[in-house]
């Protein structure tokens, strides 16, 4: 007899309703278990398979589901259980009322062939499970997510859990889900912004100091990271996403006042400020900052010159798209004859944009059209492994100005929605540490949660690029 799914799934993702309805029950539970008053069972829960998940201060500690009871029921005993899970270390009487609960409830269970599992499972969104007549065991997508997992490590984990070497699995015993998820903390946010454009505009503003600008940070702890490469580059991206809409101009009047100084002091040697080392890595710095009209152009010509720079097609390609028909014709020459070994790479299409090279422009667009998904794993992303949350913006980029084709309208539309799938609601985003710090924002990938300065403004950019796309 064929295996079944061992947890018991919701015919359809939940309804705006019923999120609302879980999301009520799960913040009375929480303020039941540091008030420790009447036991307040819910009275209305989705029928299916409750995975209650704790976390504080962006770790997790605490997890378990159960299919035992009436639906109510399910809820209480899963969040009883996960608050006296005592894999993680317990969680201090002092700090439950930070608790933040979720619940995960699986839908769309389909079967995996084990053999083919690592290229059909999309990871982020995909849990596992698996039944086997020795073992059995089961993981969220979450896991994957938080621990930026691999397929391949995906896998492996969901082995250690059921201890069950991934050979011995049975053929009808490996299945895929998803779930829809909902998130409660006893003090609500209120986020800044819901319209995506202004929320990631605002997320971006807060970035901006008198003094400075913040590179990022992990969501789950706040650490931050220093001297990231390019990264008055990556600022730059930024003054242009900031400069493209309407909300906060002043953040981008203050960036662009920070990085012009910076940048001018760099250029006469001032050791304080880091600029890159590397030709290449200098000469797209300052093609970023010069499509973010910083004047740069003189000596962003010169290093254009430079015969290392035709080398390293990405950056030649920004070098050709600020300096448009400036760029020497090498240089664009060697952007061009690497389309075919790297049709994925936007700044080739906007290179041929700006030089207002039409049969290059429409051989570019097509080529980068075909390389956004149409079919899962990750619907809408660019690759080349798991999908670039950046790379797929600055797709958009590229793409929406000069897409005429059907496939080339639908190439913006789909990575349009994979990008808006990935944008952060500090609500909703259980492990932030500090979750109205996250709101807003675009991670490095579906499977990757750090945020920085440039994947959001490049989703930004994408954004207002695509805008007029129905």
């Amino acid at each position: 007899m064929s295996a079944e799914f061992p947890l018991q799934a919701l015919p359809a993702p939940l309804t705006a309703e019923e999120r609302a309805d879980v999301k009520a029950a799960l913040r009375v539970l929480l303020a039941w278990q540091v008030e420790l008053g009447r036991w307040a069972l819910p009275a209305r829960a989705p029928d299916a398979t409750p995975i209650v998940s704790f976390y504080l201060d962006g770790r997790l500690v605490g997890c378990s589901g159960t299919t035992e009871g009436e639906p109510g029921v399910r809820l209480g005993r899963a969040f009883v259980q996960a608050l006296g899970d005592p894999r993680f270390g317990g969680v201090p009487d002092a700090a439950r009322g930070r608790l933040v609960a979720q619940v995960s409830y699986p839908h769309s269970p389909r079967r995996l062939d084990p053999a083919s599992a690592v290229t059909e499972l999309e990871i982020g969104t995909h849990g596992l499970a698996l039944v086997a007549t020795n073992a059995r065991g089961s993981l969220l997508p979450d896991v994957a997510r938080e621990h930026a997992l691999a397929p391949e490590d995906f896998l492996e984990a969901l082995a250690d859990k059921a201890g069950l070497e991934r050979d011995a699995w049975p053929e009808d015993g490996l299945f895929a889900f998803e779930t829809s998820r909902v998130v409660a903390r006893l003090q609500e946010l209120t986020p800044r912004a819901s319209e995506p454009i202004t929320a990631a505009a605002s997320w971006l503003g807060a970035r901006v100091h008198e003094s400075h600008v913040d590179f990022g940070f992990e969501p789950t702890t706040g650490e931050g990271i220093a001297d990231p490469p390019m990264f008055h580059g990556r600022v730059a991206i930024l003054v242009r996403a900031l400069f493209a809409q309407s909300t906060a101009r002043g953040a981008a009047v203050r960036a662009k006042r920070w990085l012009e100084d910076e940048l001018r002091r760099g250029l006469r040697g001032d050791s304080r400020v880091a600029l890159p080392n590397s030709l290449p890595l200098l000469a797209g710095t300052l093609a970023l900052c010069a499509l973010a009209d910083i004047d740069c152009t003189a000596k962003l010509e010169e290093l254009a010159r430079a015969p290392e720079l035709a080398a390293a097609p990405w950056y030649a390609g920004q070098v050709v798209t600020a300096l448009g028909p400036r760029a020497p014709e090498a240089l664009y020459g060697a952007v061009v004859a690497r389309l075919d070994d790297e049709p994925y790479a936007p700044w080739s299409l906007s290179a041929a944009h700006a030089r207002r090279d039409e049969p290059v422009v429409r051989r570019a667009a097509a080529r980068l059209a075909s390389c956004v998904r149409t079919s899962p794993p990750h619907r809408g992303g660019v690759g080349p492994v798991v999908p670039e949350i950046a790379r797929t913006a600055a797709t958009i980029e590229a793409l929406a100005p000069v897409a005429v084709t059907p496939e080339e309208h639908a190439a913006v539309r789909l990575a349009r929605e994979f990008v808006l799938a990935h944008q952060l609601t500090g609500a909703e985003y259980a492990p932030a540490l500090d979750a109205a710090a996250v709101s807003g924002a675009f991670p490095i990938s579906p499977v990757a949660s750090f945020l920085q300065i440039d994947v959001t403004a490049h989703a930004l950019l994408a954004l207002v690029r695509a805008a007029s796309f129905p």
